[in-house]
């Protein structure tokens, strides 16, 4: 992501860090389930790429999940 593009935002949906942690949850599953997580929940990866809270929040959230047996 260029500095161009973060300025500008996404060209998508906007997703705010509320919706985003709302959200989270599912995003990481269907990511650990080999599904494409921007087909159910749009604008969320770009959120992602642009808030280190939330990217922050998610490294955490994916790497609790898959250290989870089953």
């Amino acid at each position: 992501m260029s500095l161009f593009d973060g300025l500008l935002g996404p060209e998508g949906p906007e997703v705010g860090c509320d919706d985003c942690f709302a959200d989270l949850d599912r995003y990481v599953e269907l990511e650990l389930a080999g599904q494409d997580p921007d087909a159910h929940l749009p604008g969320l990866r770009a959120h992602l790429a642009g808030c280190q809270a939330c990217r922050e929040e998610h490294a955490s959230l994916r790497a609790l999940l898959a250290d989870e047996p089953g």
